[in-house]
């Protein structure tokens, strides 16, 4: 699987390369086994329409026997099995082989068109980064980091605030603005969830990340739906102050997916 827009889905890497995935691109989620003829059939169909399509979708290949409790999540009948997860949801699926065309016609029924590119545009070279200064996506996306860390919600909104959407750090300044919504919300009252919150806050101001994210984890689990997803929020404008290439977070990714899943 060379093309970067083909991916290998597991347990690790589901919230990832999944759920956070899916909220920029759509993923296209495609239960396979090595025994199931039919799975032989489809996937070099739904891998040449992901190339097709020139990262429109991204196709993520979950081999259901070694990644039963992905299976089990979705309610996986038998395979192949096919299911569209858009903004962090399933939103379509699909079970057998289906037609080239009828594939075609379900990406278009879900918005997904493949992606133009001008002949030009792809040939040329990439055009050299441009020089750091203060007012630069990257000077101003640290200080978004730094901000969140230290609770400052305000500094946080200021220096996202017109980040150009075409910079690859864009999603994640959108994650740390979620996380500014979790430093700045009211939770004097709201029950376990909001505790748990409030706990997760204080450890982040004391620097104990793992001790936040564990807090934010608890809310989660107490109500995963608490103020529209707050904790979920928060913990993934906290996957981005540590680096998203951390491997402490991939626990933290699996119990989550486990969570809301």
């Amino acid at each position: 699987m060379a093309a970067s827009h083909v991916r290998d889905i597991t347990a690790a890497n589901f919230q990832k390369d999944v759920v956070e995935q899916s909220m920029t691109r759509p993923v296209l989620l495609d239960f396979w086994a090595t025994w199931c003829g039919p799975c032989r059939q489809l996937g070099p169909m739904l891998e040449q329409l992901a190339a097709e399509h020139h990262g429109a979708f991204v196709l993520g290949k979950v081999d259901a026997d070694k990644e039963q409790d992905l299976a089990y999540a979705f309610q996986v009948q038998g395979i192949p099995f096919v299911v569209l997860v858009d903004g962090g949801r399933p939103v379509d699926a699909f079970q057998g082989v289906l037609p080239e065309a009828e594939l075609r016609r379900f990406l278009q029924r879900n918005g997904i068109e493949p992606i133009v590119l001008p002949e030009a545009a792809a040939a040329a070279p990439a055009p050299p980064p441009p020089p750091v200064d203060p007012d630069s996506p990257a000077a101003r996306f640290e200080r978004a980091r730094e901000a969140f860390a230290a609770g400052d919600a305000m500094a946080l909104r200021a220096a996202a605030e017109g980040f150009p959407e075409e910079d690859d750090r864009f999603v994640s300044v959108q994650r740390l603005l979620g996380g500014a919504d979790w430093l700045e919300a009211a939770l004097a009252e709201g029950g376990t969830a909001a505790e748990r919150l409030l706990g997760a806050r204080a450890a982040l101001a004391e620097g104990e990340v793992p001790a936040a994210l564990d807090a934010l984890l608890a809310s989660v689990a107490a109500d995963k739906g608490f103020r529209q997803g707050l904790a979920r929020k928060a913990m993934l404008a906290c996957f981005t102050l540590v680096g998203e290439d951390d491997e402490m977070l991939d626990d933290y990714r699996r119990r989550l997916a486990t969570l809301l899943y």
